[in-house]
């Protein structure tokens, strides 16, 4: 069992092209913008006024980001 979790974590980080600590940054960055987009949606939910584009733009953001990240490998 622990070697087969050892060689998908291996593996992911290889295929990604990145250590440990690069992924942890890169995933932990675009976790908070995640959660960061999902609170907009949810005020601007509640309150239409508030954040009318923001957690659309943050979302392409994050698409983009993505995108260009897989572009680099």
């Amino acid at each position: 069992m622990i070697q087969k979790l050892k060689h998908k974590w291996c593996k992911h980080l290889s295929e990604n092209q990145m250590t440990y600590c690069e992924h942890l940054v890169f995933a932990l960055g675009y976790g908070f913008a995640c959660i960061k987009a999902g609170w907009y949606l949810i005020i601007h939910g509640l309150l239409p006024c508030f954040y009318q584009k923001a957690g659309s733009d943050l979302i392409h953001a994050l698409d983009k980001a993505f995108k260009r990240n897989q572009d680099l490998r």
